[in-house]
Parts: structure tokens; C-alpha cells; sequence
């Protein structure tokens, strides 16, 4: 070892950049990639804490985005959409690529993918756009809307076609949404890609609702006998990504 070489610092300092890497971690993954022990481990993350260095949600440690800011992870009306821990852990549990998008003007737009291995932000496919009366994001978000505001979106897009399956009628898909409403899911089953299905849940802030989170896979990956089972589980993720919302923004 370098006479002038400070361990604790260094082995704080490769904790800063793992967390750089891959986000969120849990004490266990962070022992496992540093080959530390858990006191170590630890005691250096309640240091970091402390400092304000890094958060923890859940089990979940992360860098705080406040004083690493990266504005290349897309900031939001105070949110940096990347570091929320809860669409990695559900990617991770599910192993399945994970959205988050949020309703702007007339238009869903992606603020997070995390496809595998469910470490990284998949950068490329944030800021895109998704049609919001095919997409499982936004007729879940539509779907929350007040009535009023409902019809002035809906009256502002056009009902474009993009499979055999997307819904063409005006008529048939205002029903269509009060039914995910009272269901709390949505599902595109191949409405905008052939082979592709995606199931989204509305999460909200005050009350009203701001966006929606995702499973989107093939039809390999999300079966139709599957499709009860994942809803559940998204509607939890939603549930659990609007508390880490108001935990970090509050």
C-alpha cells in the first residue's frame, strides 16, 4: 500500500463509485462487489449518510442527485427520474425492463427505462414520446384524468393506427378507460408493436395523477396467464414509487 494512501477514504470513495454505476444497491450487493465485510461496509454508509452524501430508501442506498447532479439523468420539477430506487428493484425482481413516464402537454414522456442487467438507465430511449391512446403509460394516466381534462387531450391527438389491435373509435375507448380506471391497470397488448405487451399503473402526487410506471416485454415474457400477477405487482410498485417521490421531494 502507498505510505500516503488513506484506506477508509479510498474504500468510501469506490462506494461512491459503485453507486455511481448501478444507482441503488443494498448493503449485501455492495459487500459482494468490494469483497468488504458488513461492519465495514456499514459503518461507512451510515458515514456517507450522514454526510448527506447518500440516501437510503428501503433497503436501497443511493448517491443524493442534489449534490451529484448529473443533468444528462433528466431532471423534472425537482425529481431526478433516473435515481428513484423503485423501478430498478422491481426491474431486478421481475426481470423485466421497467418504464416510467409522465404526462406532458398532450404527450407521455419516458423519464426511465431500466432493461437488463437492471443496473444502468437505458439513457437512448429517455425523452421519448409514446402515443397515449396505445400505450399502456398513458391510458392508465388518461384513464386518471378529470373527465374535462380527459376530453381535451383526447380531442388534441389523433387516434392513430399502429397494429391491427390499437383502438380506432372515439367512442369505444372512453368506456375502455373507465374500466382501467376502476381496475388501476392498463394494458397495450400489442397495440403498438406486434409481439409486445406492456401493463402500467398510475402513480400521483396531491392527488392528482402525474404519470405512470411499466413492465413491457414479447408476449414471451408477459403471457397472458401472467397478466393478473404482474398488474399486482406494478400497482404495488406505483404505490411504493409515489411514497419514495414524496420522501425525496418533501
Amino acid at each position: 500500500m502507498d505510505t500516503y494512501e488513506v484506506t477508509t477514504l479510498k474504500k468510501g470513495i469506490q462506494i461512491i463509485d459503485l453507486l455511481r454505476k448501478n444507482h441503488a444497491m443494498t448493503l449485501t450487493e455492495i459487500m459482494g462487489e468490494l469483497a468488504l465485510n458488513k461492519t465495514s461496509v456499514f459503518r461507512m454508509l451510515y458515514t456517507l449518510e450522514k454526510m448527506n452524501y447518500v440516501l437510503k430508501y428501503q433497503k436501497y442506498y443511493q448517491l443524493n442527485p442534489h449534490i451529484f447532479r448529473d443533468e444528462q439523468l433528466h431532471w423534472h420539477k425537482g425529481i431526478q427520474w433516473t435515481s428513484l430506487v423503485t423501478p430498478y428493484q422491481l426491474a431486478r425482481q421481475e426481470q423485466i425492463t421497467t418504464y416510467i413516464g409522465i404526462l406532458q402537454d398532450c404527450e407521455m414522456i419516458t423519464k426511465n427505462v431500466v432493461e437488463a442487467p437492471y443496473k444502468k438507465p437505458q439513457l437512448s430511449k429517455i425523452e421519448s414520446r409514446t402515443p397515449l391512446h396505445t400505450s399502456a403509460l398513458g391510458k392508465v394516466v388518461l384513464a386518471n384524468l378529470s373527465m374535462a381534462k380527459q376530453r381535451e387531450i383526447l380531442n388534441c391527438i389523433a387516434l392513430e393506427t399502429f397494429t391491427k389491435n390499437t383502438f380506432q373509435d372515439f367512442d369505444l375507448l372512453i368506456p375502455h378507460l373507465h374500466v382501467i380506471r376502476s381496475q388501476g391497470y392498463a394494458i397495450d397488448n400489442e397495440e403498438t408493436k406486434i409481439g409486445f405487451r406492456c401493463i402500467a399503473a398510475p402513480f400521483f402526487q396531491d392527488d392528482k395523477v402525474i404519470g405512470a410506471i411499466a413492465f413491457h416485454g414479447t408476449t414471451d415474457q408477459i403471457k397472458k396467464h401472467s397478466i393478473k400477477a404482474l398488474a399486482k405487482r406494478i400497482i404495488q410498485g406505483s404505490d411504493h414509487l409515489a411514497l419514495e417521490i414524496k420522501h425525496f421531494v418533501s
